[in-house]
């Protein structure tokens, strides 16, 4: 999940390092808009997702022998949904730096930490209860208690609440980064 994220960033950060390559600026002269360039992107860093979840369910069950409880399918579609939520919040990240280092402190200062309140590191039942209310407010979390639900027996279907709240982040996430490209586009920051 931390992995996840992180990669996510660091794919989302081509967007900053063509800007400062001025590639971005050549990009946009040809027929390729902004809105495809970013969805491009987006589709792109699934695609890496998709392929990094697999590996390491593949890994888990035949180079290390551990069994999740849940089945590939379930752990897939959980996992890939939040992985939208990561791209969309690596957009935003990468719509707040104004360069690549800015990007990589911004990156360690929000997923570091959001990892560390929602139980990614040890149980979040360990802490205390404003910790534990606040976790709500992370995609983290939600993931977290999907996969215990599943494996606690519950069907997928009967989570859609959690489905739906993670969708829900990946849509703030990616219209408040939307929003911000739109009302950063002046190239003359990245010289």
């Amino acid at each position: 999940m931390v992995i996840d994220m992180f990669s996510a960033v660091n794919m989302s950060e081509i967007i900053i390092k063509e800007k400062e390559n001025r590639t971005f600026l050549r990009l946009l002269s040809s027929p390729m808009s902004a809105r495809m360039y970013v969805i491009s992107n987006v589709v792109g860093n699934m695609s890496l997702m998709l392929v990094q979840i697999v590996m390491t369910l593949f890994l888990m069950k035949n180079v290390f022998h551990i069994d999740s409880g849940i089945s590939y399918g379930q752990l897939i579609t959980a996992l890939l949904l939040f992985a939208l939520a990561a791209v969309a919040l690596s957009l935003l990240i990468v719509a707040f730096a104004k360069s690549t280092s800015g990007a990589g402190a911004l990156q360690n200062l929000i997923i570091t930490p959001s990892c560390l309140l929602a139980g990614c590191y040890f149980p979040i039942d360990i802490m205390p209860d404003t910790v534990r209310k606040n976790s709500n407010f992370l995609p983290q979390h939600w993931l977290l208690d999907m996969i215990n639900k599943l494996q606690q027996g519950q069907a997928l279907s009967s989570l859609t609440m959690n489905m739906a709240i993670l969708v829900g982040f990946a849509v703030v996430f990616a219209l408040i980064a939307i929003y911000r490209f739109g009302r950063n586009n002046d190239s003359r920051q990245l010289v």
